[in-house]
């Protein structure tokens, strides 16, 4: 019986590891905040498309003047905010 071969045993296969997949976020409604940057990152890739390099689309982005009147309509209530360019409270 020396010649006896050693018997392979089958190694158990290993169970899939369960990934969780993350919750779905329901459409929540756009704050101003939200669409302000996305008004300001549409106007930078419509920049860096014109073949702005990042440093000047990035200012024409942040520019709000800028803007057409279609983008940031005239009741803008960026401006309503009642401070004036060198006014100081006093």
């Amino acid at each position: 019986m020396a010649n006896k071969k050693p018997v392979k045993r089958k190694r158990a296969k290993a169970t899939p590891r369960r990934v969780r997949k993350p919750k779905a976020v329901k459409d929540l409604p756009l704050t101003k905040l939200d669409v302000f940057y996305i008004e300001m990152k549409m106007v930078f890739d419509a920049a860096k498309k014109a073949g702005f390099d990042d440093s000047n689309a990035l200012r024409i982005a942040y520019d709000r003047e800028a803007y057409p009147d279609w983008i940031v309509p005239a009741d803008d209530p960026v401006k309503k905010i009642g401070w004036e360019d060198g006014e100081e409270d006093v």
